[in-house]
């Protein structure tokens, strides 16, 4: 199991099930925004499973921001506005092609704020560790560089092996929000695969340079793998809006 899957809500119990398969329905818009679930009993009956699991599934779906509930009325699928975007599970429920690109630029600027000043640290400070981990992130990009998925988690991965080798307990904490961010948001821009190859050596920069303690080098070899995602962002609100035209 990848690091970013260690964040997901485990799906083996039975409750579980009902929250993963209720919450894909509602993400993708298969149950729409304000729309009333089935009652307990009908879910129970599709699932397969109790009352009580269901009660449980249901549960944490309300706590994922996703689900409300009204006396003798039932469960309702909230607005947009209330899910936990940041929740790992909510984000591991889109589907790539539904990710809006504007969360997409906006989880880009999050990352220039952030990331310098952990690429910073880990120049710094990381141990024999730390520096194992972030190889290792890169040799699994290079081995996956033919499948966008996989590439996508190993391309996450090693950012999260440079939070973790920043030496700040802090910012090692944020790669539990941004890792599923980052491998869901790479995999949205993944049609532009042909730029992989330079993905790779531009990450294989970013590692030189914190083995070499070069802050300056890793900073400016983070900023061009930062440029790419922002020009893969740019290519992929063009060629929404270009759809939406096309439609209308």
């Amino acid at each position: 199991m990848s690091g970013v899957d260690k964040r997901l809500y485990p799906s083996a119990a039975l409750h579980g099930r009902v929250a993963h398969d209720i919450g894909r329905q509602i993400v993708s818009g298969a149950i729409a925004e304000g729309q009333f679930l089935p009652r307990e009993a009908e879910l129970s009956k599709s699932f397969d499973v109790s009352r009580q699991a269901v009660r449980e599934g249901l549960k944490v779906l309300a706590a994922k921001g996703l689900v409300g509930s009204r006396r003798r009325a039932g469960t309702y699928v909230l607005p947009r506005t209330s899910w936990n975007l940041l929740d790992p599970d909510v984000l591991a429920w889109h589907s790539p092609s539904e990710l809006d690109p504007s969360f997409i630029s906006d989880l880009i600027e999050l990352r220039r704020v952030i990331e310098p000043a952990a690429v910073e640290m880990a120049a710094k400070r990381a141990d024999a560790a730390g520096i194992d981990g972030i190889a290792k992130a890169l040799r699994r990009m290079q081995e996956d560089a033919g499948d966008i998925a996989a590439f996508s988690t190993a391309d996450a991965e090693f950012h999260m092996a440079i939070f973790a080798a920043s030496g700040n307990t802090l910012i090692e904490r944020l790669s539990h929000i941004l890792g599923p961010l980052l491998a869901i948001s790479i995999q949205a821009q993944g049609r532009f695969g042909q730029e992989l190859p330079d993905s790779v050596a531009m990450h294989a920069a970013i590692h030189e340079a914190i083995v070499a303690g070069d802050v300056e080098k890793a900073k400016a070899a983070l900023d061009s793998v930062l440029g790419q995602a922002t020009d893969e962002a740019a290519k992929l609100m063009e060629e929404r809006r270009a759809k939406r035209t096309d439609a209308a």
